[in-house]
């Protein structure tokens, strides 16, 4: 079972600039560094999530009787077939 309100300490390396930027912001909004971090850490999680479910291929249909007038090579065409 996974807790999301467990706080775990680690210590990870970022480039100068990036962790200025993020000071900068956190200021800018009055808010923790540590909340500006988690985030931009969830928000890209989430992004990298939606991404690798548009890149996963899908089967193509297979079909029990051919189908007259249909481009084999036309793969988008097949799909509309289902």
């Amino acid at each position: 079972m996974m807790c999301h309100n467990l706080i775990m300490r680690t210590t990870i390396d970022l480039p100068d600039h990036l962790l200025v930027e993020a000071k900068k912001l956190a200021a800018d909004q009055r808010r923790p560094l540590t909340r500006v971090v988690e985030e931009s850490l969830r928000t890209y999680l989430a992004e990298q999530r939606l991404r690798g479910r548009e890149d996963e291929p899908r089967e193509l249909p297979v079909l029990e009787d051919p189908v007259p007038l249909v481009d084999l090579d036309d793969t988008s065409r097949l799909w509309e077939l289902e």
